[in-house]
């Protein structure tokens, strides 16, 4: 008896430490209403159109193919933040008899990333370079076709740096990346090995017979130098097992794409809402912003196993408030549980200096009283709605009572994060003062002190803790509140321009200077969207338009502003936007009352996916990128990344503006404005809200909600 139940435990012991891996393994296809993995890709793309070639993320890494056609970067902890990137592992080099070519062609999977030329001394050349799960390991797979009627055989190699093993094969590297080890091993026995003062080639002859392929295959891995020998062994072993490695990194990825819409499931404290509709631009760029959050998704970190990063080249754990703060709906949804633990992490900390967080810790906060801003100005803002949103949404009211780290309730710090700015007034004016360039937009010079966004969003704040303590039944704190909003009220509404739809920024020298920017647009719409007259509405709108919109995308700063000579980044200034701007300037729209001008926008965005999922920056190039139909593609430049959470919002625009899902937070109320017809026709299934499921659907008699 006892012998079978230690047989159990051991039995069940084993199962929970390989169930992760049997989940990651096992084959899932897509929930019904969701593109498979591979319709979700880019299209081939001229490398020399291409800024920012694609990458891979494996759920703890990031690497980033290089412009040939198998070496990568692999992040983080590679990036030089003089904006030149290096690399983590030494580069493996492909050649063909004895020259090398550079990749022609690139393009984006969600789990690999693809490469070709297809006139490499008469041959055809595609690489597919892949990730393991979790793991710190790279596959690269090089496809070599013969495309001619005759035969053509040809020496095939590749080197890399590195000390050549006892076994004759694999390359120990110790000296690209002081403090690791990395080996990389060919998979497929080489016809001959040499080392050349340092440099291991391995050579293949292939016959190639017309029209015939043939691969050759090489892994790479890396671990801090006293662990070399570990890393050897891993290699080895996944090398031993190449074909199962490369396949299974594509059952991974789609079993971790069906989880997030599937309720239950066994990965997400919650699941996403299925999108169903006939508009194929609306569903491009619904999933494809989910598709940018699971990219950003990072399993190692303590203050939660489904944390999601701001973007894989910055140092681990690197969170960012602002960026993180839009996609507040669809993170609530998907996955609670570790969107709470964040809050607590996130609501300790000192508004007024930094700009994020490191989810490396779980303890500690600055506790310095600051009379200025020494960080981002929008921290307050975006940490309230961050917190605000998931109540709303989870109808968890008991988190406003929980006590934080610092001995606070949640009521309580949010109340003092909507009035923090009360201490930041001058003299001259009630508006709070939000500092300079670095604590704003910094590249738009005259984007500083007094600026409308920011007082629009206390006012905003204000009003909303107004309600959360009327919940609370504390009636007088509600009233004193309201009272301060409607105070500040006047002194935001006298920045507007009249006639022109932009916004004054008070600097502390007294002058009153033009601002051209989407950031006024945003923050001050969503904020007093009811307090606006139906002409600065229009005119509003009409500047965005007017000024801003282009074909494919946007521009953040109006190529008319005084400073737009001088602004030139991709994500703030006139020549590009940063992604998340799209989405909210959409949703703006959409408030202040024209929703079909925001939804055709929206979707014409779509065509930006080419390239995959959503970034830090898109920016317009070429001779002829001050034109409506400049050609769009992801920024690297001054510094902009590859992917950014904040692209995320291109989904959380559909959930809570194109189909209404904002519940109030006494649960009262679903929907907003479920009467305004929409200008397209779909359903959202699987609708998660405080505890029951839902269908939402959407058509030109508006939205109406079905409980499931």
């Amino acid at each position: 008896m006892e012998t079978a139940l230690l047989r159990k435990i051991i039995f069940i012991s084993c199962a929970l430490i390989w169930l992760p891996a049997m989940l990651c393994h096992g084959r899932s296809a897509s929930p019904a209403g969701v593109p498979l993995l591979d319709e979700m890709a880019g299209r081939w793309l001229p490398m020399k159109d291409v800024a920012n070639p694609p990458d891979v993320n494996n759920f703890h890494d990031m690497l980033l193919v290089n412009r040939d056609l198998t070496s990568f970067f692999c992040y983080p902890n590679d990036w030089l933040w003089n904006g030149q990137p290096r690399f983590g592992y030494p580069p493996v080099k492909l050649t063909i008899a004895g020259k090398e070519y550079p990749a022609t062609d690139c393009r984006w999977y969600p789990y690999r990333a693809l490469r070709r030329n297809l006139d490499c001394h008469g041959l055809a050349i595609e690489t597919d370079t892949r990730m393991i799960n979790e793991r710190r390991a790279v596959l690269v797979r090089v496809q070599i076709t013969n495309p001619l009627a005759i035969a053509n055989p040809s020496e095939i190699a590749l080197s890399v740096s590195g000390a050549l093993q006892r076994d004759g094969v694999s390359v120990l590297n110790t000296n690209q990346r002081p403090g690791f080890a990395t080996v990389i091993r060919p998979v497929q026995k080489p016809d001959s090995v040499t080392n050349d003062d340092g440099v291991v080639r391995w050579r293949w002859i292939l016959p190639l017979s017309p029209h015939e392929k043939q691969v050759i295959e090489f892994v790479s891995g890396d671990g801090p130098a006293q662990d070399s020998e570990k890393v050897g062994a891993d290699v080895s072993r996944w090398k031993a097992h190449f074909t199962a490695e490369f396949d299974g990194f594509k059952q991974c990825w789609g079993q971790r794409w069906a989880d997030a819409f599937t309720p239950g499931n066994h990965h997400f404290s919650g699941n996403l809402p299925v999108l169903v509709t006939d508009n194929a631009a609306l569903k491009r760029n619904y999933y494809m912003g989910i598709l940018t959050m699971l990219e950003l998704e990072r399993t190692q970190f303590p203050v939660s196993p489904r944390s999601f990063i701001t973007s894989g080249e910055r140092a681990p754990g690197t969170q960012y408030y602002w960026d993180a703060s839009m996609q507040t709906t669809v993170w609530a949804l998907l996955e609670p549980a570790a969107m709470k633990a964040t809050l607590r992490r996130w609501l300790v900390q000192n508004v007024r200096s930094g700009s994020f967080i490191f989810i490396t810790g779980t303890n500690g906060f600055d506790t310095n009283n600051y009379n200025h801003i020494t960080g981002y100005a929008f921290n307050a803002c975006t940490i309230f709605k961050t917190a605000l949103d998931y109540i709303r949404i989870t109808g968890d009211l008991a988190f406003l009572d929980e006590k934080l780290a610092d001995g606070k309730t949640v009521l309580e710090r949010m109340d003092e994060i909507a009035t923090d700015w009360q201490t930041l007034v001058l003299p001259d004016s009630p508006l709070a003062n939000y500092g300079e360039n670095g604590n704003l937009l910094e590249c738009a010079p005259a984007y500083i002190n007094r600026v409308a966004s920011a007082n629009a969003q206390n006012i905003w704040m204000m009003r909303e803790a107004a309600k959360l303590q009327e919940l609370k039944g504390n009636t007088l704190s509600a009233q004193a509140l309201d009272r301060d909003a409607q105070t500040l009220l006047p002194a935001v509404l006298s920045l507007y321009k009249t006639g022109d739809g932009i916004w004054y920024g008070l600097h502390n020298d007294g002058k009153r200077v033009e601002l051209s920017h989407c950031v006024d647009f945003i923050y001050v719409g969503n904020a007093l969207a009811d307090d606006l007259t139906p002409v600065m509405r229009h005119e509003m709108t009409g500047f965005v338009e007017r000024e801003l919109l282009m074909r494919d995308w946007m521009r953040a700063m109006s190529l008319k502003d005084a400073a737009a000579a001088i602004s030139d980044r991709p994500d703030h200034g006139p020549m590009g936007a940063y992604d998340g701007w799209i989405p909210l300037t959409v949703g703006t729209m959409w408030r202040l009352g024209f929703s079909s001008d925001a939804f055709d926008f929206y979707c014409r965005t779509a065509e930006v996916t080419k390239e995959g999922p959503f970034a830090q920056a898109r920016e317009f190039y070429g001779p002829q990128r001050d034109q409506y139909d400049a050609p769009v593609r992801i920024a690297e430049r001054e510094g902009c990344m590859k992917e950014c959470i904040s692209g995320v919002a291109f989904a959380d625009v559909v959930v809570s503006t194109f189909f209404g899902f904002v519940p109030s937070v006494d649960g009262k109320n679903t929907l907003a404005d479920p009467q305004t017809p929409r200008p397209f026709t779909g359903k959202l299934l699987h609708v998660s809200f405080r505890g029951k499921r839902f269908t939402i659907s959407a058509g030109e008699k508006g939205t109406s909600v079905l409980k499931e």
